[in-house]
């Protein structure tokens, strides 16, 4: 092998054992703390009182700064509207025949799973770890398994963009008309409890007032979003200058 090639390499390895040695000192001089203070104490003793959702990172993020996490998911409907202009004007074109019949076969027992996996991250997401964000990228991974495996033409054809698109907008749309509901309640935009939205029993299923409706809307804008990415780049990667310009609408 060149040693001009092996130099970077070398050069990569001895960077990431430098990253990864620092990063082991600075966890080692973390101390536990002995108390908690600030918001933090509020968010753990009032968390289940107030919203009636288990998880207190789920209550954070779409009860007490809702308004906040509004503008992180319109930061992802920004990129997704900027790379589909972009990639405009790319054309469908058949890409590979995708790989062997082997992993077609077992990609197609996986998703089912995949699928309602993602399904219960977004659902249960007021109740243990995860949420909209988490979930919606797993669903975006079932979309992009089969932009690999089978190619994107097939992905296209069986998902059509314009449907992400929609699911993508009618996400950033009912997070929207959630809030609404508590500013014409008089209790503020994206209020919950107060706007008089049920808070339900803490653990059960149908508690956490908006907050699992607002994991569902951020589920659909993600995964939508995230999907919608990840084929515009494809598409465009596809493209071959030097190749006749054969169109294949899904």
């Amino acid at each position: 092998m060149p040693r001009l090639s092996v130099f970077p390499r070398i050069a990569a390895l001895f960077l990431c054992l430098s990253l990864g040695w620092w990063l082991w000192k600075g966890i080692v001089v973390l101390e536990e703390p002995e108390y908690i203070t600030g918001p933090a104490v509020h968010y753990i003793e009032k968390t289940a009182e107030e919203t009636g959702a288990s998880n207190i990172v789920a209550a954070i993020l779409f009860d007490y700064r809702a308004l906040d996490t509004l503008c992180e998911a319109t930061v992802i409907y920004t990129a997704v509207c900027g790379i589909a202009l972009l990639f405009a004007k790319s054309k469908y074109r058949k890409s590979s025949i995708g790989l062997s019949f082997i992993v077609k076969r077992g990609l197609g027992f996986v998703v089912p799973f995949l699928l309602l996996y993602a399904a219960g991250i977004v659902l249960m997401g007021h109740l243990t770890p995860g949420g909209g964000f988490q979930g919606g990228v797993v669903f975006a991974t079932a979309t992009i398994l089969f932009c690999i495996v089978y190619g994107s033409n097939f992905e296209a054809a069986k998902i059509n963009p314009k449907a992400k698109e929609f699911i993508e907008s009618s996400g950033a749309v009912l997070f929207t008309l959630i809030g609404f509901i508590g500013f014409c309640a008089g209790a503020g935009f994206l209020a919950n409890v107060a706007a008089g939205f049920p808070k339900g029993e803490v653990g059960s299923f149908l508690s956490g007032g908006t907050i699992p409706l607002l994991n569902i809307a951020v589920g659909m804008k993600v995964g939508a979003g995230m999907s919608t990415i990840f084929y515009s780049m494809v598409k465009f990667l596809e493209v071959r200058p030097e190749e006749s310009p054969e169109v294949d609408k899904p």
